[in-house]
C-alpha cells in the first residue's frame, strides 16, 4: 500500500535526496513535493488511459441548451481528467467549457477520473508519478538540469512500458468497424 509520502520519497530517492516523513515537514523537499504532487498526479493520469482510473457513467442533461450548433449540453463529471469515449460515437459532439455539447438525447461517457487515493494505483502508475515528480522537482532541489532530463527520460520509458502492457491486456476488446469504403478496397 502506497501513500502520497511514499510516492514523494520514491521521487526523492531517485534524485539521491533524503526522505520526508510528511508533506508538512519544515524543509524544502517536503514543500516542493507538497506543491507539485497533485498537479503531477493528474498530469500522469491524464497522459494514458490507466485501467484503475477509467470510469463509465451516464451524464445528466443541463437545463440550458447551447445557443446554437447543438441541441443539448451535458456537464462533465467533476472528477473527469480526460474524455475517452462517448457511447453514441456516430453522433457529433464537442467538449466545451466543462460540458459535452451534442445532438444525442443520452450521453454514456467513458473517461479518465481523478484518483486521489494512491492505494488504487498499480506499481507502474506509482513509478510513473514518482519519476514525473522527480523530473519536476529535480532542478529546484539539486540545481542540476541534466538530472531533470534524466528523470523525464525514465518517466517516458515507464509510460511506454505501461502502454505496451495495456495494449496486451486489452487485446480483442476493442472492435474495429468497417464501412462500405473499407470493404470496397478488398
Amino acid at each position: 500500500m502506497a501513500s502520497v509520502v511514499d510516492i514523494c520519497n520514491i521521487a526523492l530517492s531517485n534524485l539521491g535526496d533524503q526522505k520526508i516523513s510528511s508533506l508538512s515537514d519544515a524543509n524544502e523537499r517536503a514543500r516542493v513535493c507538497n506543491l507539485r504532487y497533485d498537479d503531477v498526479r493528474d498530469s500522469v493520469l491524464r497522459s494514458h488511459p490507466w485501467s484503475c482510473a477509467i470510469k463509465r457513467t451516464q451524464l445528466a442533461r443541463n437545463d440550458t441548451a447551447p445557443v446554437w450548433g447543438f441541441d443539448y449540453a451535458y456537464s462533465l463529471p467533476s472528477d473527469c481528467l480526460r474524455v475517452l469515449d462517448v457511447e453514441e460515437w456516430e453522433t457529433p459532439f464537442r467538449i466545451e467549457n466543462g460540458n459535452i455539447v451534442t445532438d444525442a438525447e443520452k450521453v454514456l461517457l467513458k473517461y479518465v477520473k481523478q484518483v486521489l487515493d494512491p492505494n488504487e494505483f498499480d506499481s507502474v502508475i506509482i513509478q510513473a508519478i514518482a519519476l514525473k515528480l522527480a523530473s519536476e522537482i529535480a532542478e529546484s532541489l539539486t540545481g542540476r538540469p541534466e538530472l531533470r532530463n534524466n528523470m523525464l527520460s525514465k518517466f517516458l520509458s515507464v509510460v511506454a512500458e505501461a502502454r505496451s502492457i495495456d495494449s496486451a491486456e486489452r487485446a480483442n476488446v476493442d472492435t474495429l468497424w468497417s464501412d462500405v469504403f473499407i470493404e470496397a478496397r478488398r
